[in-house]
């Protein structure tokens, strides 16, 4: 799992801050992560445990399109307190 969470999410994610992400590509972000984590935990989709399951056991809380979605907000709010100081420079 350590090599999970230093290797193969940095490189799914990478760039995922500017993404424009439609259901499809949420699917296939779903769809990757899962076959990945499975074949961590050694198992097959014939053995039809859900991917809940799978997670819980594996420690992995949160989907991968769930922190999409919070590097996404983190940049957004990088962004505006950077705009936020260019305004205020300006005035002086």
């Amino acid at each position: 799992m350590n090599l999970y969470w230093a290797l193969v999410l940095p490189v799914l994610m990478y760039g995922s801050e500017c993404w424009t992400l439609r259901m499809e590509d949420e699917r296939r972000l779903l769809v990757a992560e899962m076959a990945w984590l499975r074949k961590i935990r050694g198992r097959s989709r014939r053995e039809r445990i859900r991917n809940e399951k799978t997670r819980e056991e594996l420690g992995a809380e949160e989907t991968v399109v769930e922190k999409v979605k919070r590097r996404r907000l983190t940049w957004f709010g990088h962004v505006e307190r950077i705009e936020g100081n260019l305004e205020h420079d300006e005035q002086f």
